[in-house]
């Protein structure tokens, strides 16, 4: 039975909960939205160019808008010679972009493109017996592709594929991959409407089929799927070949696409793969089909970011051009930056008016949040969240990190999510008022990742609001009883008797002789604590038993049903069972345990441990303590 149902059933059984405390004084807070571009992990607008010994200028208009420099490489230049280490093409870039300018770097290497080279693939490959086919490149020269489909070129691909993620997988500053090793330009087609590019004798002469295509296509995802285990891969996506796509998927490969238009994407790839994958944490990553300003630019935008992309390439500009932009293209991008991929915001927070510092235990500070995912897309990670409680110097008085009920990876757009985290108070902290901040943290990547609100500080944490600390009395126990004369008794279930025992006890004049075969309830005795148990607290219960005789493999122990303010059993806590090996003996029974939010009162009992079987039993209860460890 679950224990939600059993604590309900228990109050139907032996009485309502009694519940007289009233809910913790609580006071909102609505943090305020930001307009600031987010740089986070996984998404953003990115600029590109093919020129890799690229430079630019330390205050251009985009840097606020994107650190993402996405370049496009010809194989034949990263790796000119068989024996020319990735260092060679790649250190001078990441020196540059990354060390001096605290930018991101993405990449794709490509296998084919029409332009001015002879050798898009290295001349070297085909060397080596790879075949290739006669083109016509961009300036009409004749331009040597590979045939994508032999086993000879698949095996270099693997062996580079292999190379390239030993240097760049999990590099600082690296973003992303595309694939680029098959295609025209690294993307799905093979340029067949392009004149001097793949022709139908081309294909047929060198063994072309759909299916060798595709079983190409899966050999390549699997290559980038195992180089690059800690880095996201793209694929360009197309119709033509969806069971690439659903492969590539399951591989766990992102999808992008150059076809973006005011009309939406080519071959409607934002409907047909964008918008279904999204829930798999496979990110969108889009570039305009071609050139647009004004209004067309926006209503491409549009249709980009109701198709849940993540990435947003600014090739309306190519980046030695960008900073040319006119003003109205600038305003288009900056807006768009600002709701590209995700964007987390806290827009409600609720703390208590003041927390009570008793001088000798912890006190506890519950945070109540509500988060909002408003930009376009999931953000694909399981973050953390830092709360802080700092002191007049920024000294951290407290700090809790929490792992969300409702994972980051699960924060969809637009559905808020509740969360809650308590903070532990220390017994020594001098009465005033503090600070409470939260920051957003990657812990496997040592990162934070920035909010959509104002006041963040130096370390990227968010300051919330004042918190009042205040020294208050209050009794460590909220219930302890010997069962001395003038104290209460529990009450008997139905079979069973309960009565004052001078003779038999544990501690003081007297305990509680508890006897009789019971049937039909979930206890033998119970007693509803007159003082309110508080929300968000840490309590430890406690008592001493003495079993002389039970039911065979059915041993008591004691429970804390938990109630709400309507007396609705919420949950229970449990001790540990007695120890029937040594029967007759008294024995320390205990259960630390943290109430919930909704929590306003409890109800003890005294156990079956048979449901509601039937069970006889003679026991003694003694010395029963319900400590306040911790609470607000």
């Amino acid at each position: 039975m679950k224990p939600r149902f059993r604590a309900m059933l228990s109050v139907l059984l032996f009485g309502r909960i009694l519940c007289n405390a009233a809910p913790i004084a609580m006071r909102e807070v609505t943090p305020k939205p930001a307009d600031e571009i987010l740089f986070n992990p996984g998404m953003g607008i990115f600029m590109s160019s093919s020129s890799p010994g690229l430079r630019i200028g330390g205050d251009e208009w985009y840097l606020k808008i994107s650190n993402i420099v996405y370049l496009r490489c010809a194989w034949a230049k990263v790796q000119p010679r068989e024996d020319a280490t990735l260092e060679e093409f790649f250190d001078p870039l990441f020196d540059y972009w990354v060390k001096q300018r605290k930018m991101r770097l993405a990449f794709r290497v490509m296998a084919e493109c029409v332009g001015p080279e002879d050798y898009v693939t290295p001349k070297w490959v085909f060397d080596k017996g790879v075949p290739g086919v006669r083109h016509t490149g961009k300036k009409g020269n004749t331009q040597i592709d590979p045939v994508f489909w032999d086993e000879r070129y698949l095996a270099e691909c693997d062996r580079f594929i292999a190379k390239l993620g030993r240097y760049l997988d999990g590099r600082e500053g690296f973003e992303y991959i595309d694939m680029g090793l098959i295609g025209e330009w690294g993307e799905m087609h093979l340029g067949l409407h392009m004149p001097g590019r793949w022709t139908p004798p081309q294909l047929q002469e060198t063994g072309f089929t759909r299916a060798r295509y595709v079983g190409a296509y899966r050999r390549m995802i699997d290559a980038y799927a195992r180089a690059f285990r800690h880095s996201r891969v793209f694929l360009n996506v197309g119709s033509d070949y969806p069971e690439i796509n659903h492969y590539a998927a399951l591989r766990g490969v992102h999808f992008r696409q150059d076809g973006l238009s005011p009309k939406g994407f080519s071959s409607k790839v934002g409907e047909t793969f964008f918008l279904p994958y999204a829930r798999q944490w496979v990110k969108g990553n889009a570039e305009f089909h071609s050139r647009f300003a004004g209004d067309e630019l926006r209503a491409a935008i549009a249709k980009g970011l109701a198709a849940g992309i993540s990435y947003l390439n600014t090739n309306i500009h190519w980046l030695p051009t960008l900073k040319d932009a006119p003003e109205e293209t600038r305003r288009i991008l900056t807006d768009a930056a600002r709701r590209v991929g995700y964007r987390f915001v806290l827009t409600r927070v609720s703390v208590p008016e003041q927390t009570g510092l008793d001088g000798v235990r912890p006190a506890r500070l519950p945070v109540e949040q509500e988060w909002q995912n408003t930009g376009v897309a999931p953000c694909g990670e399981s973050f953390a969240l830092r709360f802080t409680l700092a002191d007049a110097q920024d000294r951290p008085v407290s700090e809790e990190l929490l792992f969300p009920r409702t994972p980051t990876s699960h924060w969809w757009p637009d559905e808020p999510v509740r969360e809650t985290v308590v903070l532990t108070v220390p017994p020594g902290t001098a009465p005033g008022t503090y600070l409470l901040k939260v920051a957003m943290v990657w812990p496997e990547q040592k990162r934070t990742i920035l909010l959509g609100i104002d006041g963040r500080d130096r370390t990227d944490a968010y300051r919330l609001c004042p918190i009042r600390c205040a020294r208050i009395r209050r009794a460590a126990h909220a219930y302890h009883t010997g069962f001395e004369p003038g104290e209460s008794l529990w009450k008997a279930s139905p079979g069973i008797t309960v009565t004052r025992d001078d003779a038999v006890k544990h501690g003081g004049q007297s305990a509680i002789r508890v006897e009789g075969t019971q049937e039909g309830s979930w206890c033998f005795a119970s007693f509803p604590l007159p003082d309110p148990v508080l929300p968000y607290s840490k309590y430890r219960l406690l008592c001493w038993m003495r079993v002389a005789a039970c039911s065979r493999n059915r041993a008591p122990y004691l429970k804390a049903g938990l109630g709400d303010e309507a007396g609705k059993g919420i949950v229970n806590r449990l001790t540990g069972r007695y120890n029937t090996r040594t029967m007759d003996t008294w024995q320390e029974l205990s259960v630390a345990f943290e109430t919930t939010a909704a929590t306003r009162g409890a109800t003890l009992a005294i156990e079956k441990g048979t449901g509601l079987d039937k069970a006889t039993v003679r026991l003694w209860l003694d010395d029963v303590k319900l400590e306040r460890l911790e609470a607000p």
